[in-house]
């Protein structure tokens, strides 16, 4: 009987990560001046997830959706280069989980201007 108990909580744990928090969304828009006609080549992924390498003509964007899990370790990061040849490149982290039970629901939202790369984020409507 105690070996079930503990197999039940273990499994219990477990199963929260799963199911545990709101949806979050992490978004990455190409705003380069039209005039630049350049095409944006993002790859997101983390630990456990690879979003895959998605390529962003002006104005398009690329979202996604996950759920932090239960002990807070969710983590994306996202490299993107600046086309055509690709070579100029930029990593940066675009969420991070802040700690234990962390239950979020915010979209986070990448940028990528000719000046730089902005962030902004919101909450999503529940």
């Amino acid at each position: 009987m105690k070996n079930v108990s503990i197999f039940l909580i273990v499994f219990g744990l477990c199963m929260i990560g799963d199911v545990y928090g709101k949806k979050s969304m992490i978004t990455v828009k190409n705003e380069f001046s039209p005039k630049s006609r350049l095409v944006l080549k993002v790859h997101c992924k983390s630990k456990n997830d690879d979003i895959g390498i998605k390529y962003l003509e002006i104005g398009e964007i690329m979202s996604f959706s996950f759920k932090t899990n239960f002990w807070g370790t969710t983590e994306f990061w996202c490299d993107i280069y600046k086309g055509p040849d690709y070579k100029r490149f930029r990593g940066f982290t675009a969420y991070q989980a802040k700690g234990l039970f962390v239950k979020d629901g915010s979209s986070y939202n990448w940028l990528a201007r000719d000046d730089g790369i902005y962030f902004h984020k919101n909450l999503l409507p529940t």
